[in-house]
Formats: structure tokens, sequence, C-alpha cells
């Protein structure tokens, strides 16, 4: 049970490593983009799409790759994966009993926020005219 379990939790770390590998890819390929065109890098250049887009790939491949292999990294997913597994996550009613308090507790809040801001208003309003 345990070697099944420790294989489903590599097989989420992997998964999760490398959604956020693609995720790194995209936003170095947008990132090298806008810097082609602050400094006018695609007209300089004739394939600096292509050779961004190349650079992006390979990043984050080396990203994937880093993550996987070194030691600590790795160790350090684990543990945080086994951690969060042990979590409890409330059921439907908790859920909603704690969102009508929360619900509750900031139209309080906001009320008495609301009577403070009007009644600062009107003394500032009204400070003016005493001294005059």
């Amino acid at each position: 049970m345990a070697t099944k379990l420790s294989k489903n939790n590599s097989k989420w770390l992997n998964a999760s490593v490398a959604i956020t590998c693609i995720i790194l890819c995209y936003i170095l390929i947008r990132f090298f983009k806008q810097v082609g065109e602050w400094f006018e890098l695609e007209a300089k250049l004739g394939s600096f799409g292509l050779a961004t887009q190349i650079l992006s790939v390979i990043i984050s491949i080396g990203t994937f790759i880093y993550i996987l292999k070194n030691e600590r990294t790795s160790s350090f997913l684990k543990e945080g994966f086994n951690e969060v597994v042990k979590v409890i996550f409330p059921d439907k009613n908790e859920t909603l009993s704690m969102t009508w308090k929360v619900m509750i507790l900031v139209l309080i809040c906001g009320f008495i926020l609301g009577l403070f801001d009007y009644l600062s208003a009107w003394a500032l309003s009204v400070l003016p005219g005493l001294f005059a």
C-alpha cells in the first residue's frame, strides 16, 4: 500500500511540476515578446521570435529536470505534498455556517466603519464654524 501511495504521490508531483514548467514557458515567451517590442528586436533580428520560443522551452525543460534531479527540492515537494494530503477540509454544512458568520461580521464591521466615517465627516464640517 505504501509503495502504491508513494507512486501516486510522485505522479502528482511530476504532473504539478510539469504544469508549472509549462506555465513558466508561457510566461517566458510573453516576456521575451514584450522585450522584443520594447527594444524593436524583432525588426533587427529576423528570427527573434523563434529563438526566444526555443530558449523558453529549453529553460522550462531545464527547470523541470533540475527540480526532479535536485534531492533537496524534490524532498521538499514530497514533504509538502504529504502535509497537504493530511489536511481535513470542512464539510458543506460547516462551510455554509462559516460563510454566513463571515458575511454577518463583515456587514457589522462595515456598518461601524460607515458610522465612524459619517460622524467624522459631520464633525469636520461643523469644526470650522466653531472657530470662525
